[in-house]
């Protein structure tokens, strides 16, 4: 290894160690605007399309049906290896707290995903029969009181609210699990069936995540992303500039798919928030404007019938997003002909930090191993650099003569090219073939 291949392997561990310093001076972090008021649309008819999803059984502790409605509030503490949650009886059970506890953030021990933006999601509503609709965001019922620890040894937690609708008890139940990030949710209407219009009621998440980096930069990242038979849709959220330090006004705009959804969403660019319906009729996605906190409400229409929903609410780590089997894992890693390069650098990354628990060394590994594969191309470029240096004169000379005629001069210019055996190409085409993986290492980080 030459000396300036060490001086630049040097520089480009400096800039990585340097970057986040430098953009929290440049992109100071922004006060969060006051929350805007919530609405919800009332649902109307559209065709329907199935998507099953499965679950696997797992150890529970649930609670036994109450005799009586709760009139106040009861909070519930969940702790697993990966996250601290407190689930509130309001709305029949909504979150109120998730704390991450695994993550990469200088100078934070736990990373906070709700403030008063999205505390009151999981909302149940329905269309009576007289066209009025419903909402089921009273204090739900909870009988057995107590908090949960979850291991190895105790996988799962049910947490089973309840409420009446003309005078029928219905039931809510949330299943969390030690390992994962994914809430099973089970939304039992069956009993009030005959009150319901068509029978089918509305689950939302409102809010989105609230945002935990302080560049602007983190805007680059946020979008709205619905997926129906495979196809992922997406639509930006933030208002961030992707080559300039300016931003453009958005609009509070509504989007409705009709039929069966894979899942929809809100992602920052390290965490979301997805709802994974069983079966849909539609769903409606709402982002807010610029003068608002950026975020996403989705609202899904569902069939009494099919009760289940999964709430995937975390960071997006591609073992966990890829457990979920619903394709999400390939708009996280980037376009669709960028993802598989992503996914090979992933893998590479997460085997350099088995070895070596520290991301500073590992980027720095990185870096060198980039070097190392891509050091025939660069050969290459450096080789037709010094080809090129050597024929400038000739060059310069042709240039010169032929000044008044460009079509004899670029004649006379490529008959020098061919006789000394030099490409005025080469020294640009082991460039473009690096862009790809700068941009998976982007995506990646």
């Amino acid at each position: 290894m030459n000396r300036k291949t060490l001086i630049g392997l040097i520089l480009i561990g400096a800039i990585l160690l340097l970057w986040p310093t430098y953009l929290d001076v440049v992109f100071p972090e922004e006060s969060p605007p006051v929350s805007p008021e919530k609405k919800l649309v009332v649902s109307s008819k559209e065709k329907e399309t199935p998507v099953v999803s499965s679950s696997k059984e797992k150890e529970v502790l649930s609670s036994p049906v109450p005799t009586q409605m709760q009139e106040k509030e009861i909070l519930i503490k969940i702790q697993t290896p990966l996250f601290s949650t407190i689930v509130s009886n309001k709305n029949g059970g909504s979150i109120s707290s998730f704390v991450i506890k695994k993550h990469l953030k200088e100078g934070e021990e736990q990373i906070q995903l709700v403030d008063d933006y999205n505390k009151e999601s999981l909302l149940v509503s329905y269309i009576n029969l007289s066209g009025e609709e419903v909402f089921l965001d009273g204090f739900w019922s909870f009988s057995q009181q107590e908090n949960f620890v979850l291991d190895e040894k105790n996988p799962a937690a049910k947490l089973s609210f309840y409420t009446e609708i003309s005078g029928e008890v219905v039931e809510k139940s949330l299943l969390f699990n030690y390992n994962s990030y994914a809430v099973e949710i089970d939304t039992d209407l069956e009993a009030a069936e005959e009150d319901i219009l068509e029978g089918r009621f509305r689950l939302d998440w409102v809010g989105g995540i609230p945002l935990t980096e302080n560049s602007r930069q983190e805007s680059l990242f946020l979008e709205g992303l619905v997926s129906q038979g495979g196809s992922i849709q997406s639509y930006r959220v933030g208002s961030a500039s992707l080559f300039g330090g300016g931003s453009s006004e958005i609009e509070r705009d509504s989007k409705r798919y009709s039929g069966g959804t894979d899942f929809a969403g809100y992602r920052t660019k390290y965490f979301g928030a997805f709802l994974i319906p069983q079966k849909t009729n539609f769903v409606e996605v709402t982002k807010y404007g610029s003068s608002e906190r950026p975020g996403v409400d989705i609202r899904t229409s569902q069939e009494i019938n099919f009760k289940k929903t999964v709430l995937f609410f975390g960071p997006l780590e591609y073992d966990q997003i890829s457990s979920l089997g619903v394709g999400l894992e390939d708009k996280i890693l980037g376009w669709q002909w960028l993802s598989s390069i992503s996914w090979v650098i992933y893998v590479i990354m997460v085997f350099l930090y088995g070895l070596i628990p520290n991301y500073g060394v590992v980027v720095v590994l990185f870096a060198v191993l980039i070097k190392a594969i891509t050091y025939p191309l660069m050969a290459k470029q450096l080789r037709s650099t010094k080809k090129m240096q050597e024929i400038q004169p000739e060059l310069n000379k042709i240039k010169l003569k032929y000044k008044h005629d460009p079509a004899l001069q670029q004649q006379k210019m490529s008959a020098l090219f061919q006789e000394s055996g030099v490409n005025p190409l080469a020294g640009c085409l082991p460039m473009l073939v690096q862009f790809p993986v700068l941009i998976a290492v982007f995506m990646v980080f």
